[in-house]
C-alpha cells in the first residue's frame, strides 16, 4: 500500500504519568472509578449514551489498552449488557491481522480491554485526501478479508464506515464492534445514518450482503470523499432515511475516473436489494489483480 495510508500516525505511549492523572476533572475522576481492576485510566476517549472509551493502562499487561465500559447509570440495563458483552466475545475469541484485538471482557462491571491502535482512521485519512485505485483496491481487499472471517464464523458487523476503519502503516483494521450480531431480523434504524443498509433502516433480515453494502460505502467515500445518499445534516427529517425513497445515481460523482469494472462493482455492493449485491468474493476477483501483493481472503 503507497504512503498514503500510513502518512498519519499516533506517537506511542509509555504508561500513565502523575501529569496525565491530574489533569483530570473531578468529573472524569468520577467516570473513571468504574474502571474495572488492574486499569488506571489516561483520557476519556469518548462519553457516549451507553459507553465510555478510556485510553488506559493495563497494569497486568504492561501497555497502554483502550477500554469500553458501560456508563453507570446504564450497567442494570440488559441491552447494554448483552451489547458490551457480545463485542467482547467476538474480539477475544476471533484473530485475524485486521480485526482489532481483545484481551479481556469484564462483566463487573461490563467492560472490554482492546488493544490500542497507533494509526489514524480511515476517515481522517479520507480527509486529508481521497485514495488513489491501488490504494483503495488494497483496502477493498484487506476489509473483505476480515469481513470473510467474521461471516465464516456466523458474525455480522454492521457499522462499516471509514471511522471504524484504523489504518496503521498500511495495515487496515477493523474496529467497534458495538452492533456486530448473528444474521437475521435486525432492529429498525440500528446503524450509522448515511452508512447504514436499507435492510437495516427497515428492520428486515440483516445478512453478509449487509456488510457488503457497507464496504461499498467505504470505498465510495474512499474515492470520492462523499457517501452515496450524503451525510445526516442535509437529510431531509421528514424522510429520515433517503437511501429507501430514492436510487444511487449509477455513477456516483467522482468514479467516472475509475475503470468500469470497478465502478460497476461499487455500484452492485449498494443495489437496494441484498440480494443482488456481490458476495465478498466476487468484490475480492474484482479488485485481486489491481495489487502487487493481496491479502488472504477470510
Amino acid at each position: 500500500m503507497s504512503p498514503s495510508l500510513s502518512r498519519r500516525r499516533v506517537r506511542p505511549g509509555a504508561g500513565p504519568t502523575a501529569g496525565h492523572l491530574a489533569g483530570h476533572t473531578a468529573g472524569t475522576a468520577a467516570l473513571a472509578a468504574g474502571m474495572p481492576d488492574g486499569l488506571r485510566p489516561v483520557a476519556l476517549l469518548s462519553h457516549g449514551r451507553r459507553l465510555d472509551t478510556w485510553d488506559a493502562w493495563d497494569e497486568e499487561r504492561r501497555t497502554r489498552v483502550v477500554v469500553k465500559v458501560a456508563r453507570a447509570e446504564r450497567r442494570a440495563e440488559p441491552a447494554v449488557r448483552e451489547a458490551l458483552l457480545r463485542e467482547g466475545e467476538v474480539v477475544t475469541t476471533l484473530a485475524h491481522p485486521h480485526l482489532v484485538r481483545g484481551y479481556a471482557v469484564h462483566e463487573d462491571p461490563p467492560a472490554v480491554v482492546l488493544e490500542t491502535l497507533r494509526g489514524a482512521t480511515l476517515a481522517a485519512v479520507i480527509e486529508d485526501g481521497t485514495l488513489d485505485l491501488a490504494d483503495v483496491a488494497e483496502l477493498g481487499l484487506q476489509l473483505t478479508s476480515v469481513l470473510g472471517h467474521l461471516h465464516h464464523h456466523d458474525w455480522l458487523h454492521l457499522d462499516v464506515k471509514p471511522a471504524n476503519v484504523v489504518v496503521d502503516h498500511g495495515r487496515a483494521v477493523l474496529i467497534d464492534l458495538s452492533l456486530a450480531g448473528r444474521p437475521g431480523p435486525g432492529r429498525a434504524g440500528a446503524g450509522t445514518r448515511g452508512y447504514l443498509a436499507p435492510e437495516q433502516a427497515r428492520g428486515r433480515d440483516l445478512t453478509a450482503a449487509t456488510d457488503v453494502w457497507g464496504l461499498g460505502v467505504t470505498l465510495i467515500e474512499a474515492f470520492t470523499d462523499d457517501v452515496p445518499y450524503g451525510d445526516e445534516a442535509t437529510w431531509d427529517t421528514g424522510r429520515r432515511w433517503p437511501l429507501v425513497h430514492r436510487r444511487m445515481p449509477t455513477v456516483p460523482g467522482g468514479l467516472d475516473v475509475v475503470p468500469p469494472e470497478v465502478r460497476d462493482l461499487l455500484a452492485a455492493c449498494v443495489d437496494l436489494d441484498p440480494a443482488a449485491r456481490p458476495r465478498l468474493v466476487d468484490v475480492r476477483a474484482v479488485l485481486v489483480g489491481l495489487v502487487d501483493d493481496p491479502p488472504p481472503f477470510g
